[in-house]
């Protein structure tokens, strides 16, 4: 009969982390259990640190995974505590290695899990989870207790300009303290973030990682107030629950003046933050910022991806001819370190920039091959969402509202005139009186802003056959699309893009082999008027006696565009006229040299 095969899982809990042989005694343990039982060790699953959830935890992930392979019959654990102290993930753990026909064998309690074991696993599992989330609150508000009451500011990580003492305080870096000042000062002076790093790299300055100082670093620095001296503290928290680290409410913030050594003045700092602003109103006047980053943000966002330097492309505006706004897709490595140069050693970028109208009606072909509908469908699926749309804007629960609003204005009142009634009384004092008087005032002040909102929405809700057929005329004119669109872009990965080329990646999921398009530039770029020659000289061969206008019909270009294309590709003795007087045909005496050595070779 052949030997059963076991591997050991060993973890540290939370409690024992500041035992040094704590794990080595577990591992011993373990392995000596597995000899006693005349088992045969294929394997450890040794965990270097604590945790609640399976995050992070790469050889309980490893372990998880090789349930589902035949290395092994049994998993040797101290007790269920060092698999996990989550319920969700204990029961995952278990319907696997059931139905993997695998063993758990606890050797504290000497014994292998069974299915009668389910209920009390459950509740200890419960309880540990339990005893996990108590102590994190009791971490949390340890950890917040020393932010306000300490006398050492606490940093996580080593900072730009400080360095730390072996006593624990912090330390001005004289080196890079200067660098800040200029950046300061630079700033404060009126130049952008871009700028101050440029100037910066064209002076060769890198810092001790060997990296360059960016233009996002720049304006991280601009924007600390440590500098100034003051430290910024409890603007994180971990949640236990959601197991993510959130962001506190500003006034939760704790603010320590003078937690360390300043080393700009307070002036500066201001100075320098002002003009910063003042940068970005000049630039956004509307209030919205120039690059929108961040998954999710745009339907685009974290989905373009460029094949030079595997950055995410971001989302820009500008004014363009006719103060016509266009809104652009660039790669963030372009805009962060520029044009890719020879002489720039550190990065850059010379991707192509993507036009987001033109990217849309790309996407619309490719979405109308993978999931196609018949065009006879649309007016009923149009008809269908606008009848659901009449139900629901016919519907507004404004009266409701409304009802909720005059009774809460009425309970406000009625606070104020008991309140009144208490101070003539003499039962509350004048400062207490004025502090709830104001309180009950500022609430009764948003009860009427709530109000006057209603009675907006109640006035538009009269145009509602006008707003309907809006939507309907926004449905019909390539709003159906455009939602399947956003509804592929769910199952996209990434788009890639190339050079000449946008790919387009699906979820592995979805069993989509990637799609290549051609992307259509512009006649106003390189390899736009490029693309227009070789169609030019694809069009001639098939027909000879083509015109300039016949050829801006077909291209959808000017005469004029194509007049100058025709005489590039004449002075470049790709093509020849032959005839006299406007009668004749066209020659093509030579093919274009391939994209790329056209480009380089300054078009032709």
């Amino acid at each position: 009969m052949a030997l059963l095969r076991a591997v050991i899982y060993c973890r540290c809990s939370t409690e024992e982390e500041s035992q040094a042989d704590a794990l080595r005694n577990q591992i011993w343990e373990s392995e000596a259990c597995v000899r006693e039982q005349g088992w045969a060790l294929t394997d450890r699953y040794v965990e270097l640190k604590s945790g609640t959830t399976t995050k992070g935890r790469d050889e309980y992930n490893r372990l998880f995974e090789d349930l589902l392979s035949d290395r092994f019959d049994i998993i040797v654990i101290k007790s269920q505590d060092r698999l996990m102290r989550n319920v969700k993930d204990w029961y995952l753990f278990l319907d696997r290695m059931l139905s993997c026909r695998k063993r758990l064998f606890m050797y504290i309690e000497r014994k292998f899990y069974t299915a009668d074991d389910a209920l009390v696993t459950g509740i200890k599992a419960i309880l540990a989870e339990e005893y996990s989330r108590e102590l994190s609150k009791k971490i949390n508000n340890a950890h917040r207790c020393r932010q306000v009451n300490g006398k050492k500011a606490v940093l996580t990580s080593r900072v730009f300009g400080f360095c730390r003492m072996s006593d624990g305080t912090l330390q001005v870096e004289e080196a890079e303290a200067e660098i800040i000042r200029e950046i300061y000062s630079y700033c404060a002076a009126g130049y952008g973030s871009r700028r101050i790093a440029n100037m910066f790299l064209e002076q060769g300055y890198l810092k001790k990682t060997g990296n360059p100082l960016t233009a996002v670093c720049v304006g991280r620095i601009i924007r600390n107030p440590l500098y100034k001296g003051t430290m910024v503290m409890n603007r994180l928290h971990y949640d236990f629950d959601t197991k993510q680290t959130v962001k506190n409410p500003r006034e939760q913030w704790i603010y320590r003046e003078g937690a360390v050594p300043g080393i700009v003045d307070k002036d500066l700092w201001d100075r320098a933050n002002q003009a910063m602003t003042d940068r970005a109103n000049r630039f956004c006047p509307n209030g919205m910022k120039t690059i929108k980053s961040g998954k999710g943000s745009y339907d685009l966002s974290g989905k373009l991806i460029c094949s030079q330097c595997r950055k995410p492309y971001y989302r820009t505006r500008r004014t363009g001819a006719g103060k016509r706004e266009v809104i652009e897709w660039k790669c963030s490595n372009y805009l962060e370190q520029g044009k890719k140069a020879e002489n720039n050693l550190f990065g850059g970028c010379d991707s192509v920039h993507l036009d987001e109208g033109i990217l849309f009606e790309i996407l619309k072909q490719v979405s109308a091959k993978i999931y196609p509908f018949k065009e006879q469908y649309k007016d009923g699926m149009i008809s269908c969402g606008i009848r659901l749309f009449t139900e629901a804007l016919s519907h507004m629960p404004a009266c409701r509202r409304q009802e909720k609003i005059e009774s809460e204005k009425k309970r406000l009142e009625g606070q104020k005139d008991f309140l009144l009634s208490k101070f003539l009384e003499g039962v509350i004092s004048d400062r207490d009186y004025q502090k709830k008087n104001q309180e009950l005032e500022g609430k009764l002040a948003n009860l009427k802003a709530q109000k006057d909102g209603l009675a907006r929405e109640e006035q538009g809700s009269g145009n509602l056959k006008q707003r309907i057929a809006l939507i309907e005329e926004r449905l019909k004119n390539g709003g159906m699309e455009k939602a399947f669109v956003i509804q592929m872009l769910q199952d996209v990965s990434e788009i890639r893009v190339h050079g000449w080329q946008l790919e387009i990646c699906f979820n592995p999921l979805k069993n989509h082999v990637p799609v290549w398009i051609d992307y259509p530039f512009g006649p106003e770029t390189v390899k736009g008027r490029f693309l227009d020659r070789r169609k030019i000289v694809e069009i001639l061969k098939k027909n000879p006696c083509a015109t300039a206008g016949k050829l801006g019909e077909e291209m959808g270009r000017s005469v004029y565009m194509v007049r100058n294309r025709m005489e590039e590709l004449t002075k470049g003795g790709y093509i020849r006229f032959q005839g006299k007087g406007g009668h004749g045909r066209w020659e093509v005496l030579k093919e274009l040299p391939e994209k790329e050595a056209s480009i380089k070779a300054g078009g032709l």
